[in-house]
């Protein structure tokens, strides 16, 4: 079927990826995942990776309950809405949580500079 990446591992992800940079920065806005996730797609697209997002609203508010110990939604200071990782939570947590599964392929793809371009790093 290929590979598919749900919203927790877009978001987790990414702010794996922002906070290591900045400890500061613990968010990412809906619209850097979605530059986000297009790059990751595409780039495993090119490693002939037949990969696709999958992101509704339904699995967006499921992932939030689920997950709601690690990531809340707000408002950010340019009033974007945006998923904030928890106060006290840690990268080293997410990387056990959304990493440990995945192919060397998708983490190459998470981490790759074109994607960490989207995300503003």
């Amino acid at each position: 079927m290929g590979i598919r990446i749900g919203i927790e591992d877009l978001v987790a992800n990414a702010l794996i990826e922002l906070v290591d940079n900045n400890e500061n920065n613990r968010e990412v806005t809906y619209e850097q995942l979605n530059e986000y996730g297009a790059i990751v797609i595409e780039t495993l697209n090119t490693k002939h990776e037949e990969a696709v997002l999958i992101i509704s609203r339904e699995r967006t508010r499921a992932f939030l309950h689920d997950y709601s110990d690690l990531f809340q939604v707000r408002l950010n200071a340019k009033q974007q809405k945006c998923i904030v990782l928890v106060e006290g939570k840690t990268t080293d947590e997410l990387r056990k949580l959304f990493r440990g599964y995945l192919t060397l392929d998708m983490l190459m793809a998470f981490m790759s500079e074109t994607s960490l371009q989207a995300l503003g790093l």
